[in-house]
């Protein structure tokens, strides 16, 4: 009998979302490949799937939905991570304050504005 998971923390779903986001660049990896580095790129990718399977099976019913969702998200999450990283501390800060707002209920309206530029026009 296989013991289940009662952990809902934070951890385990971040573990859960970066073995799947490793799953699909090794899938993407298999793509660029032939032969027997594209074997190999697909055994990791099984090796990861096997990991996420093996863990969802341990996990309450109740626990699935959540954790597939966010699961489903995972390259989402990841792309956007890609970007904040370039930006500076002061954009980052302001990004943060946008989501703890969001996340509050709150509702937010984004302006563009476009920057000037000095070339005579």
């Amino acid at each position: 009998m296989k013991e289940h998971f009662q952990d809902s923390t934070f951890s385990l779903l971040k573990a859960l979302h970066h073995t799947k986001i490793a799953m699909e660049f090794y899938d993407d990896l298999a793509n660029s490949y032939e032969y027997g580095a594209k074997q190999i790129m697909l055994q990791y990718s099984n090796k990861c799937k096997w990991i996420v399977d093996n863990i969802r099976h341990r996990l309450p019913k109740d626990m699935l939905h959540h954790i597939d969702k966010d699961m489903n998200d995972a390259l989402f999450f990841d792309s956007i991570e890609d970007k904040l990283i370039h930006f500076n501390q002061e954009q980052k800060d302001m990004i943060e304050s946008i989501i703890d707002l969001i996340s509050k209920g709150e509702n937010i309206e984004v302006s563009y504005i476009e920057k000037a530029t000095n070339n005579g026009g």
